[in-house]
């Protein structure tokens, strides 16, 4: 997930963008209709149980994966992608960078899309860490390693990047949210994950190759501030480990 030659494709939807209000900063991450709410409550498990970080969040009652098992239940974080849902999702990120960056940045956003498959950049991008389309799971964990990157101008190898998947997918199945989701909303979940990669790489790759000091500091504290906002993680307190993330 470092800065390859091949992060050049995710550059795409980024150079979309070029607009005056897109000069300087990534706008705000899109979070479709399943986002919000999974992301924190996924989150949450994995901070309190994971990480040993307690949250704001109030307590929510857990059904563990032994207890699933027992009642003959099966909570995957696989999907079959269909192609509805990936319309659905695209139309909805075109919408949102329309309020963003106006009208012109989200047509150029929408013909990004349609001549480029952000699944399948998403795919090449991240396939030398061993993460791959179909899971939500690779997919948070590529957002979460990506923007602990961001932050801290870190770098991962392929090892730690599949100890985080390890360590979310473990936290998703046991989630009773997550578990609730069907696997159109699981794709829906893994899908906007990746356009919100798509354009947070582009523009810190951007942003490295130009030397601009200046950027890569803003968009560190903004991975930073959208992780506490979001999470009530500190991205700069946790170290990348060939066991996942762990406190600093």
């Amino acid at each position: 997930m470092s800065a390859r030659p091949t992060v050049a494709i995710a550059l795409t939807l980024y150079l979309a963008l070029a607009s005056p209000a897109f000069s300087q900063d990534i706008p705000a991450p899109f979070e479709g209709l399943m986002l919000q709410e999974m992301h924190r409550t996924v989150m949450d498990d994995l901070r309190e149980r994971n990480l040993g970080i307690r949250g704001n969040s109030p307590a929510r009652p857990r059904a563990t994966t032994a207890r699933r098992a027992a009642a003959g239940q099966t909570v995957s974080t696989a999907y079959r992608p269909s192609p509805q849902v990936s319309a659905k999702v695209r139309a909805q990120f075109a919408q949102h960078m329309t309020r963003q960056t106006g009208p012109e940045g989200g047509r150029k956003v929408a013909a990004a899309m349609q001549a480029r498959d952000p699944v399948r950049n998403w795919a090449q991008l991240v396939a030398a860490d061993g993460l791959r389309p179909g899971d939500a799971a690779d997919a948070l964990a590529g957002y979460w390693v990506l923007n602990w990157m961001i932050a801290n101008r870190g770098d991962n190898n392929r090892v730690q990047t599949l100890a985080v998947r390890d360590q979310v997918r473990a936290i998703m199945t046991s989630n009773p949210a997550y578990a609730r989701l069907s696997e159109a909303q699981r794709q829906e979940f893994a899908e906007v994950l990746m356009l919100n990669f798509l354009v947070q790489q582009a523009a810190y790759v951007d942003a490295l190759k130009r030397g601009d000091q200046a950027a890569l500091q803003r968009l560190g504290d903004a991975a930073v501030a959208r992780f506490k906002g979001e999470m009530g993680v500190d991205l700069r307190r946790l170290r990348l480990t060939e066991r996942g993330f762990a406190k600093g």
